[in-house]
């Protein structure tokens, strides 16, 4: 039985997201940390997962809830949603469904949009595998 931690699902995120094109030529940039005026836009944020342990049996986690929380920043406001809904497209395709969308704000420091979105997943230890929520 495995157990998948935090790291493994910051991985696992970062994987699929950086394999999504948001514009004709490169894959977006995805990083771990607000980004600053030195990066190169669009770009997409992994805020650490937050883990909640549901079920354990012999001490072990079998069952865990994952919360994820991820920024869409853009030139435009109508590029982060439709970011956003590339990544939700991706991510549905491990049962991690969006639970949650902020309004769109402006950052006047970067000068960019941000859309920020909080997914969520059960994690299984016994199959080692991703369940729907809801």
């Amino acid at each position: 039985m495995n157990n998948f931690t935090i790291k493994d699902m910051t991985d696992l995120l970062y994987n699929i997201l950086s394999k999504i094109k948001d514009n004709q030529e490169n894959e977006t940039k995805v990083v771990l940390q607000t980004p600053t005026t030195d990066n190169i836009f669009p770009i997409r944020v992994i805020n650490t997962p937050i883990e909640s342990v549901i079920k354990t049996q012999n001490a072990i986690p079998i069952l865990k809830n994952f919360q994820i929380t991820i920024e869409h920043w853009a030139i435009e406001q109508t590029e982060t949603m439709e970011m956003s809904s590339k990544t939700d497209i991706e991510l549905m395709k491990k049962n991690i469904i969006r639970t949650n969308t902020s309004q769109i704000t402006f950052d006047e420091i970067i000068k960019k949009y941000k859309l920020t979105t909080t997914y969520e997943v059960r994690w299984e230890g016994l199959t080692n595998s991703f369940i729907c929520i809801k």
